[in-house]
């Protein structure tokens, strides 16, 4: 009975030892962290000169030599971007390398090292200095090279971060001072964002949502602005295009609207401007033009316009087809009245009225705003 007491007692005893040491050589696994610095940068070159364009897929490749770690385990790394002169001690921003941190090389897009170039005060339209370094790391351990390098980027003019929507508010809006009741700017391009929208005396600002504490921009002479309000005097309509890409803004006063019939060469029916990016018309009356063996049935939208200095101007919408052979009827797609920027051509990008609308009247809508796409109806009486 002693001896198998014993027995046990040696048992557990040896199994305890056996974890021990099992535990110690797992520990002694976990705990070598050791690793080697990165000793040389390769890509870019130093002095490197980019000129940024970050609307495009462009990239640019950083390359180094691999750190080494005692065990023969993977190495991390992370490539710090710094101020010139700075220590890397509060890096303006870090990026894992490739797949994740594994790979010695990154393929950064010309966007990130814009945003990259931004945070450390590079502003838009100028040239600037960043210096670049790579940080290896195993477990806890990190290793900041010895090395560092320098690289010239040049931004572009525009915004490093173009909002997803884009709003005009204030008590000179259609919408007013609340900011739920915001007017939604149009996508019609990368970056750009229109509005055709009446403004009357008071202040206004774009924002970049309507709820919540939006950035705000504002419209600087031909420029577009982080911040700021713009004053408005006196009633009138709009096209107001921001273009953020380019941190360019237009703004341009409509001054008239109309329907503008191909063969006689000049607005038939005038159009009022009835809120929200809409002009309207009652009672048009619908007149083909007679050629005697023909008659022609075509037309477009026509607006006037007058620019900052009061240059008068003249603008053409219509169809997004150079030619319509056939007049719309109950099964024309809706596509077919979609509206969108045309050139001064006499008879090129025109409608056709419905069959049977010579010598009746129509209602006719021309809507530009930001609900849906620009469109227009005409509804023969």
């Amino acid at each position: 009975m002693i001896r198998s007491i014993k027995l046990n007692i040696f048992s557990l005893v040896a199994a305890a030892l056996a974890i021990v040491t099992f535990a110690s050589c797992e520990k002694e696994k976990t705990i070598n962290s050791n690793i080697s610095t990165v000793k040389e940068l390769y890509y870019p070159e130093v002095g490197k000169y980019l000129k940024l364009q970050p609307a495009t897929t462009a990239v640019v490749n950083f390359e180094w030599s691999p750190a080494r770690a005692e065990d023969g385990s993977l190495v991390m790394y992370e490539i710090a971007f710094d101020t010139l002169g700075g220590d890397f001690s509060k890096p303006v921003y870090t990026i894992a390398s490739g797949s994740n941190g594994v790979q010695n090389s990154l393929a950064l897009s010309h966007k990130i090292l814009n945003s990259i170039a931004s945070k450390a005060g590079i502003q838009p339209s100028t040239s600037g200095s960043l210096q670049w370094t790579v940080i290896a790391s195993k477990g806890l351990n990190e290793k900041r090279s010895e090395s560092s390098r320098v690289i010239v980027v040049e931004r572009p003019s525009g915004f490093t971060e173009i909002p997803a929507n884009v709003f005009i508010t204030g008590a000179a809006t259609e919408g007013g001072t609340d900011l739920a009741n915001a007017k939604a700017m149009k996508l019609t391009a990368d970056g750009i964002f229109e509005i055709f929208t009446r403004l009357k005396d008071g202040s206004f600002e774009f924002v970049d949502r309507n709820s919540g504490t939006p950035v705000t921009y504002s419209i600087q002479g031909t420029r577009l602005a982080e911040g700021g309000e713009n004053q408005q005097t006196g009633d009138k309509i709009y096209r107001i295009r921001l273009d953020f890409a380019n941190a360019a803004a237009e703004m341009i006063q409509i001054t008239g609207a109309g329907v503008f019939a191909s063969a006689y060469n000049r607005v038939v029916g005038n159009l009022a401007y009835a809120g929200d990016g809409t002009w309207t018309a009652t009672n048009m009356p619908i007149a083909y033009y007679d050629f005697g063996s023909w008659k022609d049935d075509r037309f477009k939208f026509q607006l006037l316009t007058a620019d900052a200095g009061g240059t008068a101007g003249i603008v053409y919408y219509g169809s997004v087809n150079q030619s319509n052979s056939t007049p719309p009827d109950a099964n024309t797609p809706a596509a077919y009245y979609g509206v969108v920027p045309v050139d001064n051509s006499q008879w090129d990008f025109t409608y056709k009225y419905p069959a049977g609308a010579d010598g009746k009247t129509a209602d006719v809508t021309l809507q530009l705003n930001a609900a849906e796409d620009y469109t227009y109806k005409l509804t023969v009486k």
